[in-house]
């Protein structure tokens, strides 16, 4: 029987080059109306201890990668303060 290829994400790639451990999981009915605290309670996990990575580009087109709890949002002013940018 044929093993089924994962497709794998540029974060996992990296996980893997530094023989870091992870669990995989998928959602076949994910839709955009998924929210991470659904996801997280559908793991078993406390909302407050799962993080979502956003990423922003700033005015001055340099790129910011932020990690948020996922019943949160990004604030874009404290996250251009954060950085020392004018905007995101």
């Amino acid at each position: 029987m044929a093993k089924e290829k994962l497709e794998k994400t540029n974060a996992m790639r990296i996980l893997d080059r530094s023989k870091v451990s992870y669990i995989h999981r998928s959602w076949d009915d994910a839709t955009a109306e998924n929210t991470g605290v659904e996801l997280a309670a559908a793991l078993g996990q406390d909302p407050e201890q799962v993080f979502k990575t956003l990423v922003t580009q700033a005015k001055s087109g340099s790129y910011y990668v932020f990690m948020i709890p996922v019943a949160e949002t990004l604030d874009l002013k404290k996250a251009a303060a954060a950085v020392k940018e004018k905007a995101l």
